[in-house]
Formats: C-alpha cells, structure tokens, sequence
C-alpha cells in the first residue's frame, strides 16, 4: 500500500491537511526518553552520509505525496528527535526542499530544536525557508534537574538559544517538565518564570512520564533517585497554571498553554482526530474514512477482510532505519481502526482539549448522539462537564481528572 496513492484517495478518506516529517537524530539520547531516535553527531563523512541520505528519502516521498494530496496543506510539523542535530547541509536541503513543495499554503510551519543544536547557521535555515514556529525542547531551567534527566544542554544554553529565537522574530514555543526527581515548587515556578520572562508565546508544561527500560526508570526503580510526592507536583503544577494565566496564557488542553491566537495549529488537528499524515522512520499516518463507506470498496483497496468494519487507516513507517532507507514502502505497516475504537479515541483526544468533543462531528461519523451514548459517565461526573450544545468538554478540573473520567467512558465502548 503506497502512502501517496492511498492518502490521494478523496473518495475514501478525508484529505489530510497536516503533514509530520520525523528525524530519528539527536545529539545525544536523555534518560527519560523512549521516543525512535539515534545519537547523531554533526561532525564526520558517517554522519553526514547518512543525514543526506535520509534526507533524500524524506524529499522522494514528499515529492510524491504533494503530486497526490487532493487539497494543500495547512499546516508542517517536523520533529524527532532532534531536527537541529542534522548535519547543518542536510538540516538546509530538507527545509529548502519542503518550503518547495508546500510552503506557498501552510498557515504553521514548526521545526523542533534543542538548545545545544540551534545555532546561528540551523536558526538562519529556519528563517530562510519560511518557517513561523519553532518548539525549543527546554525541559528546565535548573541546572541539577538538567543533569538528572541527561540533557545535554544547561542553563546558560536555554537561555542563549530562547534569546536567538526571541530575536529573530519567530514564534517560540518551549516544553518544561514537572514531576522531575528532586524537583522543588520552587524549582518549576522559577523555570517557568523565565521562559515567560524570554517572551515565548506558547509553553508545553509535561508531567514528566517514566518509560520501563530508560536510564532514568531504571535510577528511580533502584533508589538512586526519587520521585516528588504525587500531593506536591499536582500543587506544583497547578502553582504553574496560576502564573501562566496571570501572564494571559490559557489551558487550551491539558499540557499546552498559549495567549489567544498562538495555539498549535498542527497539534490541533491531532486532537480533532483530522486526517494527518506522517513521513519518515516510525512517523504514523492517521486516514479517516470520508464516510461511512461500503464494505466491499475497503476490501478491494487493502485486500484485508477486516477493513469492512474500519472507520479509519493507520500507516507507521518502518521502524528499522536500514531497511527504512532501502525502501521505505515495503518497510511500512498498516492497520484498520473499526469503528468503536475510532469513537473512543474522538473522544479520548477531544476531551483533551479546552473545546472537546464536537456533537455534529461525532453524530455523523458514527451515527450516535454522544451524550446518549456516554451517558452513565456523564451522569457520574456530571459536575466536571460544561454545559456546552455545540461540544462536550470539561472544566479545568475535569481536565486534571482526565485519565478516571476516560477509564469510565471507556466501560461503554
């Protein structure tokens, strides 16, 4: 199954007006994480071979997809891993490439960083080529709780980088953590604090996850490191939000905050459960059926019997970056999403955010009224959901009791 054929299928999927480029590289790998990423450095003939020869990859199937896209896309994405920590010739020829192919349309072009990778010549390429949104990967502004979640970069390196971004005009957007071991409430607040004092107009505030088989798990698992008390990184984090909305910042979902107008437009259309399409080494397609389409027809596309039940298409890209580079559409993998897991995941991803669900939307793509559908979950948390006609979604506190309000809803499907 060709992922350019198949998302160019208007008559069968809803056209995808987001497109995600994933680059597996970084720098260098931090304790927490478990994303598909490989260390990378700048430097040396290995490295670079292998940073252009991805990036050819990447431009081959962009090319042919934007042949196909049935509408222009709205918004682009790239990320990883670290895009920055591509080789700096490699890092201009994708952006020049891409800004080609779809920069004449896009509302929001992001490009992710960390601190120790954008340099002058990474953040002119940005610029150059017409991107209008860079997220910065801070994570904290403490120097101890850096060296705890092995960042490479410290203070003096945040800082220098927000100033650069800051300076040349671009949108900011910068992530920061809560939860990290050792972590004060002072500690947050006062990283917080001067990611609004450098003027970043958007902020990502993460509960830092613990991922089974990390550097970091595995320091919590053996006592080398502790984990603040649950009591005290929810005050934390609500502190946080408080300062945020005192500096105009609203919770327009439940890790992501902005001032009006400067909210993501490509992870919107996530939440929205839109049609997106992902590009490179573990990066996913998500293909919504444009409707309720004959059984028969879904069959012939796929030849797999289970897709007459399906309301959606997932494509992931190979995970195997040898294999991935030699051939990109055999390494790929796809699966049909029916119908009752596709109505709870609407759910799961629009509850997420500050509007919710959308009634309409729902009704028409799987034929039930949401709040009769979901009703002895609404009526058990009835005081955390918002009167709305157009929407269902929750309160600010709904939005902190996420994961048990979603655990009931979750009985009914």
């Amino acid at each position: 199954m060709i992922l350019s054929e198949t998302a160019g299928r208007e008559d069968l999927f809803e056209a995808p007006r987001s497109l995600y480029i994933h680059i597996p590289f970084c720098s260098s790998r931090c304790d927490y994480c478990d994303f598909h990423s490989f260390a990378i450095g700048q430097e040396g003939s290995k490295q670079s071979e292998l940073g252009n020869r991805y990036v050819d990859v990447l431009l081959r199937r962009a090319k042919n997809l934007g042949a196909r896209l049935p509408k222009p896309l709205k918004t682009l994405y790239v990320g990883g891993g670290t895009p920055t920590a591509l080789p700096p010739d490699a890092f201009a020829r994708l952006l020049q490439g891409l800004a080609r192919l779809f920069g004449s349309s896009l509302l929001e072009w992001t490009v992710e960083a960390n601190p120790e990778s954008l340099s002058d010549t990474s953040l002119g390429t940005i610029i150059e080529a017409g991107v209008n949104r860079l997220s910065i990967g801070i994570q904290s502004m403490d120097d101890t709780e850096l060296k705890i979640l092995g960042r490479r970069a410290r203070k003096n390196d945040n800082e220098r980088a927000l100033a650069m971004a800051r300076q040349s005009g671009i949108q900011v957007s910068a992530d920061l953590m809560a939860g990290i071991p050792g972590q004060q409430p002072k500690g947050l607040e006062s990283s917080l604090r001067s990611l609004l004092d450098a003027g970043v107009d958007h902020v990502s505030l993460y509960d830092l996850s613990l991922e089974e088989g990390t550097a970091l798990e595995r320091k919590i698992r053996q006592g080398e490191l502790l984990l603040p008390q649950e009591d005290s990184c929810y005050e934390m984090r609500k502190n946080a939000e408080r300062i945020l909305e005192d500096a105009g910042f609203g919770r327009y979902e439940v890790s992501n905050f902005s001032p009006p107008d400067r909210e993501s437009l490509h992870n919107s259309a996530y939440w929205s459960m839109n049609s997106y399409i992902g590009i490179g080494s573990g990066a996913v397609s998500s293909l919504l059926l444009a409707t309720r389409a004959e059984s028969s027809r879904l069959r012939e596309l796929s030849q797999d019997p289970s897709a007459g039940s399906a309301a959606c298409l997932r494509i992931e890209e190979g995970r195997d970056l040898g294999a991935y580079l030699d051939d990109p559409d055999a390494s790929m993998a796809h699966s049909w999403i029916d119908t009752n897991d596709s109505a709870f995941e609407l759910v799961m991803m629009g509850l997420r955010t500050r509007r919710g669900v959308d009634r309409r939307r729902f009704g028409q793509r799987f034929g039930k009224e949401i709040s009769s559908f979901l009703a002895p979950a609404l009526e058990k948390w009835k005081d955390r959901f918002i009167p709305d006609q157009e929407c269902l979604r929750l309160d600010d506190e709904g939005l902190d009791l996420l994961n048990p309000i979603l655990l009931d809803i979750l009985k009914l499907f």
